[in-house]
């Protein structure tokens, strides 16, 4: 034990004194490089400040590691082998080199996003491991997606609460403390050295952060301390209490954590406010910065630097003093403790979440007030598509594999197996963009190609975990597939099957009283379908006061057929034995006829005392603007053509 103490002393001396004597050379280059934050309404600063200097840091931690393997053992410095050390190293290069060229050259989002990515991937293949959700052995896929997902968040969260001096190191201190305590009370000392050694690096470092700060941490710095602090919360998981050991990380990176829900809700609300007809603003990027984090609303509110930095601090002391009571009282006293975390998050949100809870009630109200198709469509579908794919997971594993002990866990488990590959790539398609109501034949072969292609990577997901059973794989992947894709594609086409079915429903159910107009259709084409579209879905009543008998078309091969859900009744030279024989008084013109075609429906019209009117659909010839200026009228005329009648 005497060892391992000086093992932690060497590491915490050797971080803060590499990180207090680098950081002025450090400080210089970035001066002499131009990598400088300039004062600005996001930067609260006074005067132009380098930043880079979590170069510093990163250059301490590990420079704090490797003087700790070279001068003590395995018993003395805890566990912390060379071995263990490379992989987090090598994914420290690839964070640090994507967080130098962000200070430098200010990367794009994605860019950015990428490198944390491929960072976080590093760990994952390194042996950086969930392990077990609710006592149940993850699936690699699953386990390297939450990985990648909790170290790229925790990466965020500290890059996002760094906007005021001395906050990211001073809250990293804080949590390291924590985890330390954490790991000290669960009887590990694997990596207590590693946090100590970061300890030792951020309070070197502070030396110049606190306010009036001489040099930031920039990206390079606060993404390092996330990344850092995500992979060693990681260790603290436990394979019996998930969800209590996962409480536990979460409490210790509390600040950090709180402020990037906050961030990415206020912005995901305020993109979609923006994308609605009533918004004079662009939809802007959930990466877009923003002046709502903890520390800009508590400036606003008027507090000091110095004293926003306190406050910040003692709230995530205090979320892990939680932590650490929760790790020592085990599960006796865990009721307790969650209870008084949810009353800290109540108030929390009530005081520090106003703005949240403003836009989303706005958008609340905006969709109830007024519901749009995008509204539906863009919370709907995939609410649809998920629940279609998890409810045939869960009735295939009924009619297969039942009756199954724990069954609604290994449903949970199955999941992400069935929901993910259709989901994103109906998100990827954007096919969630497309209006189903206007959708051609390509949209609804485009759907089912991608439903396709998504159970094709499920099954092929499902045989790299079971591979010793095919058959059984294939025989779940095409039931999923008859109970799911049927669901998602009629909810699509509803509507445009409604729109075949609706005039024919209409036509058997219409009521017509004895004074009603009887008239036929001159057109089965086009122009028809369109004419009687409008009449179904516009017309309010059953009946407008007219009643279709039927359609005329002069081709004979359409004679005698049902067309739209209306008889053919035959062409224009049958024309005087059909009005004997169905007593039709009118003819609406719903096709483009020929000039000397058009003469002989009029001469008929005559003939028979025919109401004869003619609905339009195309294009219609103006007359050029200089001339609509001069002659309104003409324009008008020539603009809206109006019925015909003979």
């Amino acid at each position: 034990m005497l060892a391992f103490r000086y093992s932690c002393g060497l590491a915490f001396l050797t971080g803060l004194a590499i990180t207090y004597f680098l950081t002025p050379p450090i400080r210089a280059l970035a001066l002499r490089l131009g990598a400088v934050d300039l004062p600005n309404e996001r930067r609260p600063h006074k005067r132009p400040t380098p930043r880079g200097g979590g170069l510093a840091v990163v250059v301490g931690v590990h420079g704090a590691c490797l003087v700790v393997l070279a001068f003590s053992g395995p018993q003395e410095n805890g566990g912390l082998v060379f071995v263990e050390w490379i992989p987090f190293a090598l994914a420290s290069v690839v964070l640090l080199l994507t967080g130098v060229l962000d200070d430098l050259r200010s990367l794009r989002p994605p860019v950015k996003l990428g490198g944390q990515v491929i960072t976080a991937l590093l760990m994952w293949l390194s042996g950086t491991r969930f392990g077990v959700l609710f006592g149940y052995h993850l699936p690699p896929s699953l386990d390297c997606l939450l990985v990648v997902l909790w170290i790229v968040a925790i990466i965020n969260a500290f890059n996002l609460i760094d906007g005021l001096d001395g906050l990211a190191s001073g809250l990293a201190i804080i949590s390291a403390v924590g985890l330390c305590g954490i790991f000290a009370l669960s009887h590990l000392t694997g990596d207590v050295l590693l946090l100590v050694a970061l300890i030792g690096a951020c309070f070197g470092f502070l030396r110049y952060n606190f306010h009036p700060a001489s040099i930031f941490l920039g990206d390079t710095g606060s993404m390092f301390l996330g990344f850092t602090l995500g992979v060693v919360s990681l260790r603290t998981l436990t394979k019996s209490t998930f969800i209590l050991s996962l409480a536990i990380p979460l409490m210790v990176l509390g600040v950090p954590i709180y402020d990037e829900v906050l961030a990415v809700w206020r912005r995901a609300v305020r993109r979609w406010l923006a994308g609605t007809a009533n918004s004079p603003t662009r939809r802007s990027s959930l990466m877009q910065p923003d002046l709502e984090h903890l520390h800009h609303r508590l400036l606003k509110a008027g507090f000091s630097t110095r004293r926003v930095g306190t406050l910040l601090f003692l709230l995530n002391a205090a979320l892990v003093l939680v932590g650490l009571l929760i790790t020592a009282f085990d599960s006796r006293a865990m009721g307790i403790f969650l209870l008084g975390l949810l009353a800290l998050v109540y108030v929390l949100f009530r005081h520090l979440a106003v703005i949240e809870l403003r836009d989303t009630g706005t958008v609340l109200l905006a969709g109830l007030r007024r519901p749009t198709y995008a509204t539906a469509r863009a919370l709907g579908l995939p609410v649809w598509d998920m629940l279609c794919l998890a409810g045939a997971a869960a009735l295939t594993m009924v009619l297969l594999e039942w009756p199954q002990p724990h069954f609604w866990q290994a449903w949970f488990l199955d999941l992400p197996v069935w929901v993910t590959p259709t989901f994103s790539l109906l998100a990827l398609s954007r096919l969630y963009l497309t209006v189903w109501t206007r959708a051609g034949t390509r949209d609804v072969l485009a759907l089912i190609g991608i439903l396709l292609i998504g159970l094709f990577l499920s099954l092929g997901i499902l045989l790299l975990i079971y591979p010793g059973h095919p058959m059984q794989c294939l025989a779940k992947a095409l039931l999923i597939g008859a109970l799911s894709h049927p669901a998602i594609v009629m909810l699509r086409i509803g509507y445009r099957s409604a729109e075949e079915l609706v005039p024919f429903i209409r036509y058997k159910s219409e009521r017509i009283t004895a004074d009603a107009e009887r008239v036929v259709l001159y057109g089965a084409g086009a122009r028809c379908q369109l004419f009687l579209k409008k009449r179904a879905f516009t017309v309010a009543k059953p009946s407008d006061g007219r009643e279709i008998v039927g359609l005329l078309d002069d081709e004979s091969s359409l004679h005698g057929q049902w067309v739209y859900g209306y008889p053919v009744l035959g062409g224009m030279a049958s024309l005087p034995q059909l009005i004997a024989r169905h007593h039709f008084s009118g003819v609406i013109i719903t096709a483009a006829l020929a000039t000397q075609a058009r003469q002989n429906l009029y001469q008929l019209a005559r003939d028979h005392q025919l109401h004869l009117t003619e609905w339009r659909s195309g294009e219609a010839e103006l007359l050029p603007f200089a001339a609509e200026l001069t002659e309104p009228s003409a324009a008008r005329v020539s603009a809206v053509p109006g019925p015909l009648y003979c």
